[in-house]
């Protein structure tokens, strides 16, 4: 045997030595690192079968533990659920028409979702949900509900370039950077107020029952402010004391309910809540209290 035969016998021995090597654990094999939005970690679209060995798939949650890896503990609006979920999608493409991916930030430190969401109607600065029932509760093309308190907002920069519109300003929120409205400089059409929210956000709008944002609520009160997509420029606001730790802590005259002392009411009597407020059940076996009118 010539040396160029031994040469091309010992090529042919070692060629296959990587991949036994990898086959038998030899090499170690590393996993894709996973997605990333703004330092959190984006949940992957896991097959029937990876489900299916969730415990925890769409499980009712109330925190980030509650949810097996890589799950996250999604509010989801449409359903009145909190549950355990992984992503539905990675783009626009893969939703049904008339829906976008969106991408959605779960309880704690649990990873970013992406659910297919309805294209809505809300305009530019107008409240919004997430993930709601109707098409008035979502934004129009090209917006995205973001920012603590929902506003349809169009991305923007915070370093200048795209700018936001005037009476917006860009805002660096939890999961992008959004143009959210602000109306501190311009101030309000008569009848209505600069209405404070978080993020930084401000909008216009009149206000029912007590504006708590003027006049500050006593010491153990808490200023409660609610909104309505279908009203977008009416908030209802109110002092509301807790009583989450002690239901029999409330002051003569108020109930607890969900958590908060409020009026009593009588649906069949004469209307007692205050302005912009009505006659409700929170819940069918709650107690009736007067609660936000907002229909």
């Amino acid at each position: 045997m010539n040396w160029r035969t031994t040469v091309a016998a010992l090529v042919a021995m070692l060629l296959p030595l990587p991949m036994m090597m990898l086959l038998g654990g030899t090499l170690p094999l590393r996993a894709p690192a996973p997605e990333m939005m703004k330092g959190r970690r984006v949940a992957p679209v896991l097959s029937d079968q990876e489900r299916l060995s969730l415990q925890s798939y769409h499980r009712d949650c109330r925190r980030a533990a509650d949810c097996d890896f890589p799950l996250g503990c999604l509010p989801d609006h449409r359903a009145g659920a909190t549950y355990c979920a992984d992503s539905q999608c990675l783009t626009d493409v893969q939703c049904p028409d008339g829906q976008i991916c969106l991408p959605l930030p779960t309880y704690g430190n649990g990873p970013v979702v992406r659910i297919c969401a309805a294209i809505g109607l809300r305009e530019e600065g107008e409240p919004c949900v997430e993930l709601g029932r109707e098409l008035d509760d979502a934004c129009a093309p090209g917006l995205t509900c973001g920012g603590k308190d929902g506003f349809c907002a169009r991305r923007c920069s915070t370093e200048g370039s795209p700018p936001c519109p005037e009476g917006f300003f860009c805002v660096d929120t939890e999961l992008e950077s959004l143009c959210l409205p602000t109306c501190e400089k311009t101030g309000c059409p008569e009848g209505q107020h600069c209405i404070q929210y978080r993020d930084g956000a401000s909008a216009c709008a009149k206000v029912h029952g007590t504006n708590c944002q003027q006049t500050p609520c006593a010491a153990n009160q808490k200023c409660t402010l609610y909104t309505e997509t279908l009203h977008p420029d009416t908030v209802w606001m109110v002092c509301l004391q807790s009583c989450r730790k002690d239901p029999s802590s409330c002051p003569a005259g108020l109930i607890c309910d969900t958590w908060s002392c409020r009026p009593p009411c009588d649906p069949n009597g004469p209307n007692t809540c205050a302005e912009g407020f009505s006659c409700q059940k929170a819940r069918p076996t709650r107690p009736w209290v007067c609660l936000p009118d907002r229909r």
